[in-house]
């Protein structure tokens, strides 16, 4: 039996996080005012410098205003915050939004193609062995919906590469981290009886040839083809999301 380590927080670490999801979950909104840190310290159990450190670890984050002498007020974090929060955006008190899903995966067909695009006309100078094996591995028989989603970020991933496009690679960076935070909103998407890797050897075939163009059509094809799943599910435990 595998276990996994206990993650270790800090009181204002968990202080924070719950002020975050109250937040984000709309059960605080934009222009209302926080309790006094000694409420707050009250409310949570702890000490007011546990909760003055998570207010400034909510600040940084783009969630509310300190103002000194006066409330501490929540801000409009659509308007504020970056995208370190999307992982808790995606999925407010652990329960997938699907519009925000949508909307997300809206934006990952575009970066996908575009990524495709340049990784093709940079194809010339590049070594695509990685690429190769990577599609041929998508398209084994007998894989798992964990696996799949494994290789299919690694095959984002390796495009990524390709282009050494330094922004790109801080971007993806980003993405990363929205899926390892969440992994299980997107599990889904890789219903082994549903998945199919032909757009990715699509993909291979035009970016080998330099076909940019044919390589961001095969790509957003097939990021489309999720954002569609996502649309029609109706997100029942075990559906697509």
């Amino acid at each position: 039996m595998a276990f996994s380590p206990v993650k270790k927080q800090k009181v204002s670490e968990q202080v924070a996080a719950s002020i975050r999801d109250a937040i984000v979950s709309g059960q605080v909104r934009p222009s209302d005012a926080l309790p006094s840190e000694r409420e707050l310290a009250e409310r949570f159990q702890v000490n007011r410098s546990s909760i003055r450190e998570a207010l400034h670890r909510l600040e940084a984050w783009g969630l509310i205003e300190i103002r000194q002498g006066n409330a501490t007020v929540v801000r409009d974090f659509l308007v504020t915050a970056g995208p370190e929060l999307l992982p808790f955006f995606l999925a407010p008190a652990g329960a997938p939004d699907p519009k925000i899903l949508r909307d997300l995966l809206g934006i990952r067909s575009m970066i996908l193609a575009w990524t495709a695009r340049q990784a093709a006309r940079a194809a010339p100078r590049r070594d695509l062995t990685r690429l190769t094996a990577l599609t041929a591995a998508l398209e084994a028989p007998g894989l798992s919906a964990e696996e799949l989603q494994v290789l299919d970020f690694d095959f984002f991933q390796e495009l990524v590469n390709l282009t050494d496009n330094r922004v790109l690679g801080l971007l993806a960076n980003t993405i990363r981290q929205v899926y390892l935070a969440r992994p299980a909103l997107f599990t889904p998407l890789y219903d082994p009886e549903r998945f199919d890797a032909r757009l990715h050897r699509r993909a291979l075939t035009a970016i080998t040839a330099g076909d940019a163009a044919a390589a961001a059509a095969a790509m957003e094809e097939y990021a489309l083809g999720a954002l569609g799943g996502a649309a029609n599910a109706n997100h029942e435990p075990g559906g697509r999301p």
